[in-house]
């Protein structure tokens, strides 16, 4: 017997947390949660000025009613669904795993998003905490996985973050003990404490320059110069760690699902993972719309096309075979140094991994057990009957 509440439950996961690739629900959900998010913050922005407020209060209101009304839902929705995150449905209690799920970080920044408004919705008048709203903004986290990858750089990148900022506090607490000293007795009421002296400190050392405390003496001009000159360096640290860290970890996620898709292609299946690593370097990825001209027959053969996703029939004269997932072709006609003896058209939309020819060639001369798989692939291709599709597993066939 079929379980509807959990067959709800599962399509609501899938178009709310997952954002699935292709499901329109979870894209339409997606942007309108994120043009939501953007507008709630204009409104913040906008009700502060007293002509608006005004005129369209009212408007504000409803809006915010409207918004708090969609975000509680939301709230609620991703509670329900939250166990279908679990890998052992049967390890972790339905309760047990929802409390986990709502004390997360993004869980605690959708909390405190709508606070405010259902504590001012109680009576409770809480403007002051309207701050507490631009909290919307982060709720963008889970639609933006720049965003997402930029808070794990902070996190992994903490302990160096955490040295800089001791650096650079050490360095403000120096510079405005030698300052006060230098300056003190001629500039009483500006340097005349180290905290006051810290404020120009800081201003100094992060390039700011307020311009509100100057030394006027020989010396502390020329320690203000020297200040200045490591505040530009030591401002960098953390902008380099921050950007480096970012780069690295596009790139390593970029490299982890390419990685994962050719793996799972048939053909290097079971290859050693240093080998599909060395692969994963030299292939380069490219999406074709259906009903276009691959390959053209008679053409030099110059790329072997790995299908990551979509189906393309191979054509020659009136036979044709339909190639799907899993599938490649042009690695014979390489292997041989020939040319392309049939036409290859996507029959749908194609994701393809492509390798080039001097790649190619240089794969298959550093790796025999390579050369072997391929050589295989097309033994078993040539008892296909190319009349009809093969299964996933054995479309390996290209121009033999």
């Amino acid at each position: 017997m079929v379980d509807h509440a959990k067959t709800h439950r599962r399509r609501l996961f899938e178009i709310i947390e997952m954002g699935l690739s292709g499901n329109r629900l979870a894209s339409l959900f997606d942007g309108f949660m994120v043009v939501l998010i953007l507008l709630n913050v204009v409104a913040v922005a906008l009700e502060t000025v007293p002509t608006l407020d005004r005129l369209y209060g009212v408007w504000f209101l409803w809006f915010e009613i409207f918004s708090l009304l969609i975000f509680c839902v939301e709230y609620i929705l991703r509670i329900w669904v939250a166990v279908e995150h679990r890998p052992r449905p049967e390890a972790v209690g339905k309760g047990r795993f929802r409390l986990r799920f709502i004390t997360s970080p993004l869980m605690v920044i959708d909390f405190l998003a709508i606070m405010p408004s259902l504590l001012f919705a109680a009576g409770i008048d809480l403007r002051l905490l309207r701050i507490f709203r631009l909290l919307r903004l982060f709720k963008l986290m889970r639609y933006s996985p720049a965003l997402a990858s930029l808070g794990s750089v902070l996190y992994t990148e903490r302990r160096a973050l955490i040295a800089t900022l001791i650096i650079i506090l050490g360095l403000s607490s120096f510079a405005a003990t030698v300052m006060y000293n230098l300056e003190r007795h001629i500039q009483p009421d500006v340097f005349g404490t180290i905290p006051n002296a810290l404020w120009w400190a800081l201003a100094t050392l992060t390039t700011v320059g307020y311009g509100d405390m100057v030394p006027v003496t020989w010396a502390g001009r020329l320690f203000g110069g020297i200040v200045m000159i490591f505040g530009v360096c030591i401002y960098a640290l953390p902008i380099g760690i921050i950007a480096s860290g970012f780069a690295n970890e596009i790139h390593q996620r970029d490299f982890v699902v390419r990685w994962g898709l050719v793996a799972n292609v048939p053909l290097f299946q079971g290859l050693d993972a240093n080998l599909i690593r060395t692969i994963t370097k030299y292939l380069r990825s490219s999406v074709v719309e259906k009903n276009n001209l691959v390959v053209m027959k008679g053409s030099y053969a110059d790329q072997m096309y790995l299908i990551v996703s979509g189906k393309v029939s191979r054509r020659d004269g009136g036979r044709v075979m339909t190639l799907e997932d899993g599938g490649f072709f042009g690695a014979q006609a390489l292997m041989e140094k020939s040319r392309y003896t049939s036409n290859y058209v996507t029959e749908t939309e194609c994701h393809f991994f492509i390798l080039d020819g001097r790649e190619f060639h240089r794969l298959m001369d550093e790796n025999p057990k390579l050369r072997e798989r391929i050589e295989d692939s097309y033994n078993k291709s040539s008892h296909c009957d190319y009349g009809q599709a093969a299964a996933p597993e054995e479309i390996f066939s290209d121009d033999a």
